[in-house]
């Protein structure tokens, strides 16, 4: 079995998987990552082609030796990765062009990557608290707090509706998502979940939602009011890190069975960064086994993610949040940078300062020779607001295929940066979500200025279809236009607005 440790070394004793996903962040702020990892060897890897998706994160999963058993993975990766996905591939690797590939994660349910662990973890999420309950480890049930800057948030929902002894709540930046990611949101049906508007940006969010953790009296309050006790599906929780490591390894066995690349040879992996998460998926999987070279870190304007890598501090002391087309990636606090420099140091107190020296003062320094790891594996680069949309309107007439913002800064990325071998491209949203900068794109009005003839954004997934041979809305989006919102409350920033709503609305329940 792996264990978990604690990235801030605060953590008594290593936590098993189950333990790990109920509480989500570590005592103190840390994040759990594992004690080791599963190797793969290149013909394991390469083996997965033969069987359906479902299986590749089955066999994943079981080589992290859960503490789950067997046919208890097996079933729950089934589940997981059935008819809620729109294709039968589930997270097919599309050839666009010479040497680059697109992954497509946004076949699931909302439309967006977050699905390939939200529909997986709130399944694990029920496993661990039954677990819990039956040996008397606690009698709580949990509340999940979800910051999102987007699609965290539409998926989250999706996979926890409904879920027995699970109430969800969600809170979203008012200056950052998209018109559909709203909509997704503030129409999601269910019984144990609601929806927060918070004034300012993500990172207002997160940081509000962090500081509710690290409450230990609301906490107890929560435990002996309403019998709940705290949890994220945020990707500070391992429960969403773990499934995405899966698709890697998948891409990678699909890429060998078309003879796209030769078994055993690397490829590259271009990933749209904000959070971090995502490409820290695809370290872990480098790790574990699968051939690749270079880690290609694309950010958006928003480029601290760059600024790091290529000078070793991370500064957000006096930078502003620039609003871009691709806001799940207008983020300046990295949380899982954090994992990754536990990782390269193997050192709770260096990681514990570095966080400490964040909070306080905005700003870190990495030594030189963890900086020199991190050069060693990430290539980063940055697209700007106009070069992302003209990308998008460039790969449409070229290539005949249709990019979100998110997966254009990745395409433009990957373009300047690619060199001799396949590289991987991480498309993380379906274009529908962010249509009105599709549309900018595919008609060159710059970013930001309003689109001529449209009064409502919810019907600009019809106009990308006007300009577009072959798209089409999908209909995932067209239930979702279809239904009422339910939601429409608003909180402002910081811990005890945010403490206070969640009072408001759990005496409601």
């Amino acid at each position: 079995m792996i264990r978990y440790l604690d990235t801030r070394g605060e953590v008594d004793a290593p936590r098993t998987f189950t333990e790990t996903i109920l509480e989500g962040i570590a005592p103190g702020g840390g994040l759990f990552v594992p004690e080791r990892l599963p190797a793969f060897t290149v013909d394991q890897i390469v083996a997965l082609a033969g069987v359906p998706y479902h299986a590749r994160a089955a066999a994943v999963f079981e080589a992290f030796g859960l503490d789950v058993s067997a046919a208890r993975t097996r079933e729950i990766a089934a589940r997981a990765y059935g008819p809620n996905f729109d294709h039968p591939e589930v997270a097919p690797v599309v050839d666009v062009a010479p040497g680059r590939h697109v992954l497509e994660l946004w076949h699931g349910p909302t439309l967006a990557f977050k699905d390939m662990a939200l529909q997986c973890m709130p399944l694990y999420f029920s496993e661990a608290l039954e677990q819990a309950h039956a040996k008397g480890a606690t009698d709580l049930d949990y509340l999940i707090l979800v910051a999102t800057s987007g699609d965290t948030g539409v998926a989250a929902l999706n996979g926890y509706a409904d879920r027995a002894h699970t109430r969800i709540c969600v809170f979203y930046p008012g200056a950052g998502v998209s018109a559909l990611q709203e909509l997704q949101m503030v129409t999601q049906p269910g019984d144990n979940l609601t929806v927060f508007r918070l004034a300012g940006d993500f990172d207002d969010c997160q940081s509000s939602v962090k500081a509710v953790f690290d409450h230990a009296e609301f906490a107890a309050e929560l435990a002996e009011r309403h019998g709940l006790a705290l949890s994220s599906a945020n990707s500070i929780n391992w429960g969403r890190l773990l499934p995405q490591i899966v698709y890697y390894m998948s891409a990678y066995a699909d890429l060998t069975a078309r003879g796209a690349v030769a078994a055993g040879d690397p490829m590259d992996v271009c990933v749209p960064t904000g959070n971090f998460g995502n490409i820290l998926a695809a370290w872990y999987a480098r790790d574990i086994g699968v051939p690749m070279r270079r880690l290609l870190c694309a950010s958006n304007s928003n480029n601290v993610l760059y600024d790091f890598l290529s000078s070793g501090v991370y500064d957000i002391a006096v930078r502003l949040l620039v609003k871009t087309p691709s806001p799940s990636m207008d983020i300046l606090i990295s949380s899982n940078l954090e994992r990754l420099l536990y990782d390269l140091t193997g050192d709770p107190a260096r990681v514990a300062g570095w966080m400490g020296e964040l909070k306080e003062s905005g700003r870190f320094t990495v030594d030189d020779e963890t900086h020199q790891k991190l050069r060693a594996s990430f290539t980063p680069t940055w697209v700007d607001n106009d070069t992302c949309l003209r990308t998008i309107g460039r790969v449409q007439r070229e290539q005949g295929y249709l990019l979100d913002p998110h997966t254009a800064v990745a395409w433009e990325a990957a373009e300047r940066l690619g060199g001799d071998v396949p590289v991987l491209i991480a498309s993380t949203a379906h274009w529908s979500k962010f249509a009105g900068d599709v549309v900018r794109g595919l008609t060159g009005v710059p970013a930001g200025e309003p689109v001529p003839g449209v009064a409502d954004d919810l019907e600009l997934p019809d106009r990308v279809v006007d300009l577009a041979p072959g798209a089409s809305v999908p209909p995932q989006l067209r239930a979702v236009r279809a239904r009422s919102r339910r939601f429409d409350a608003r909180v402002e920033a910081g811990r005890e607005p945010v403490e206070t709503s969640l009072r408001e609305w759990l005496a409601r329940c």
